[in-house]
């Protein structure tokens, strides 16, 4: 393996290349201040260094006028194209990392809005061995819908301590040919390193199913996709329940309804993946949670069925009563982390790492007020839903 290390980013050219192991002694404080021994840190996630939650990376990047352009025709465009261009020059934190490309990232067809382009840099399309700070590639969010560009961030925040597989989320800063181009939730890809930090290496070479159905790895190889049909073709318990791990289920699926999420599976069979793990069979994982919180009303019942036809899965295991009481067993478990004391004060500091920025941002789709305003809401919204939930395990949990 061929490697360098520069500074604080590790680089690494190699196909055995690992994630870089943190100079910390495992005790850096989290959002919110010093983080008791017994409390989980970023690191015991095993997140890169780069989502450190002290950290916020700048990405600088020098791309070609006409490659960039060329970005910009894709994103007006919106048919869908999201061709990789050359980063002529990219720098992380003022370190150089070579042959990175960058794409356009989310769904063209609501949210390609506005002059602020969302995102995936990769460091691995031209040697896919390459590896930095042990990622083959990182997302940028900043959706016009989502000022505050936190929600992806606290909600993993919430699913890393819920014992989910949420990404790694910290705030990154973009600048390009020498300008400040905006702030972004700064996220890790569901892909292989995802799979290995999540399972282990021996279990990461599992299909990985976009949607429940797109299948999001092992390009180019022959799959065998009797297991995935079989727990699409039929809605009966009795029927898909032997497929998977139907408690790894519920705890997904209620940890996405005490956030809430607006846009996941929960509400409204979108946004998820299904990962056929090599001896536990499927499991739901999250993704993309820009559209949490305040998406939602703070007194929705987290046993709100949205859409049945798109969520056949929790519908069918819901009706059952043993079903159902675990399902109201997680949701309790988890309102408990709602809306804490380290919930609120994780806000607090993420929201003053990046409100300078936010407010600085030049491509934003909104005014300083609406920015404003929809950190306040946000920061409100976490003990009015956590009441909510309190209320409502009183009146239907033993």
């Amino acid at each position: 393996m061929v490697g360098c290390t520069t500074g604080e980013l590790s680089i690494n050219f190699g196909a055995e290349s690992l994630p870089a192991s943190s100079e910390s002694d495992g005790k850096d404080s989290l959002p919110g201040g010093d983080t008791p021994e017994d409390e989980p840190t970023e690191e015991e996630f095993g997140c890169s260094t780069l989502f450190a939650q002290d950290r916020l990376p700048v990405y600088d990047l020098a791309v070609d006028e006409g490659d960039w352009h060329s970005l910009e025709r894709q994103w007006r465009t919106a048919d869908g194209t999201k061709a990789y261009i050359p980063i002529t020059e990219l720098r992380i934190d003022g370190q150089i990392v070579p042959d990175a490309m960058i794409r356009l990232k989310g769904n063209n067809g609501c949210c390609w809005v506005g002059e602020k382009m969302q995102f995936v840099v990769a460091f691995n399309e031209v040697n896919e061995d390459a590896r930095v700070e042990g990622l083959r590639k990182v997302a940028f969010d900043a959706p016009y819908y989502e000022p505050t560009v936190l929600k992806n961030r606290l909600a993993n925040w919430l699913l890393h301590r819920a014992g989910l597989a949420g990404s790694c989320t910290n705030n990154a800063e973009m600048r390009v040919n020498g300008q400040h181009y905006g702030i972004y939730a700064h996220m890790e890809e569901l892909d292989r390193e995802f799979l290995e930090r999540n399972f282990g290496k021996d279990a990461a070479d599992g299909d990985l199913w976009k949607y429940g159905y797109v299948l999001d790895n092992h390009e180019g190889e022959e799959v065998d996709t009797s297991r995935i049909e079989k727990l699409w073709s039929s809605y009966d318990p009795d029927s898909f329940t032997p497929l998977g791990e139907t408690d790894q289920w519920m705890r997904e699926w209620a940890a996405e309804a005490v956030l809430p999420d607006g846009d996941g599976y929960w509400c409204c069979g979108h946004n998820y993946y299904v990962y056929d793990h090599p001896d536990r069979g499927f499991l739901w994982l999250p993704w993309d949670k820009d559209g949490t919180f305040d998406w939602v009303a703070y007194d929705t019942p987290p046993d709100t069925i949205y859409y049945p036809s798109a969520t056949p899965h929790m519908v069918g295991l819901l009706q059952q009563d043993e079903a159902r009481r675990r399902y109201v067993e997680h949701i309790a478990e988890i309102s408990q982390l709602y809306g804490s004391e380290e919930m609120l004060a994780a806000y607090d500091a993420m929201r003053e790492q990046t409100e300078v920025l936010g407010t600085d941002d030049p491509l934003r789709y909104y005014d300083d007020a609406t920015y404003l305003a929809s950190l306040e809401n946000l920061r409100a919204f976490l003990p009015a839903r956590r009441g909510y939930l309190d209320a409502w395990l009183a009146a239907n949990h033993e």
